[in-house]
């Protein structure tokens, strides 16, 4: 009876110790990374001649672009991008490539006091398209699909047209850069676009040819 018991003691502590060591297979997951984009035209960019006439900044200008469907690749898998951080996972997003600010910082605004806007007084600004969570990694190309919607500006005379890309262009825009998200941590890919040279003139259209580059890949 006694030495049944201690069998029975030391098949319990083997038992335990086998468990201790065993590994599932399966770890924590780690934190993601949030992926941010933002874009900002060209400060050299700011010469549009229309019709003969060399325009002006204006408080009312609008040049507006629409994002969507962003996506981050790393090989042929990806993640889905979103325009903010909400539950919503919103993935479009329609931003003013003409918005200027003060050289205070102070935005220009439709209702603002000042209705013309010199280029030395004021500078493009900075608009967020896309922040979301990713995975950390090593990715390697960011892809989202870009469309111009309308311009519109007021001096000398107004103007407004539609955009539209060119016959067989698709929407989807791809750049082939390393970007690397550390969980816990932002990066943020800063865009900028050449928004009058990315206009031109075909027949009674005008042609939206999306002259965009990636400026820089910063960590936080």
């Amino acid at each position: 009876m006694k030495k049944a018991f201690w069998s029975c003691l030391r098949l319990f502590f083997l038992c335990m110790f086998l468990l201790g060591g065993c590994n599932t297979g399966v770890e924590p997951s780690p934190d993601p990374g949030i992926l941010r984009i933002t874009m900002k035209s060209a400060e050299v960019d700011t010469l549009l001649v229309i019709l003969g006439d060399t325009v002006k900044f204006s408080r009312v200008d609008h040049y507006d672009v629409i994002f969507s469907q962003g996506r981050l690749y790393q090989g042929n898998n990806y993640a889905d991008l979103f325009t903010d951080l909400s539950i919503d996972r919103i993935n479009s997003d329609t931003i003013n490539i003409l918005q200027r600010a003060w050289l205070d910082g102070r935005l220009i605004t439709p209702t603002d006091s000042v209705f013309d806007v010199e280029t030395f007084q004021s500078r493009y600004v900075s608009s967020k398209v896309i922040e979301w969570y990713v995975p950390p990694g090593a990715y390697d190309k960011l892809q989202f699909n870009f469309k111009g919607i309308e311009v519109f500006v007021a001096r000398p005379r107004q103007f407004r047209t539609p955009l539209q890309l060119a016959e067989g262009v698709t929407p989807i825009m791809s750049f082939n850069h390393p970007i690397t998200v550390n969980a816990g941590h932002v990066t943020e890919v800063n865009l900028e676009i050449l928004p009058f040279e990315s206009i031109r003139r075909y027949k009674d259209s005008y042609i939206f040819d999306r002259k965009v580059s990636v400026t820089s890949v910063r960590n936080y």
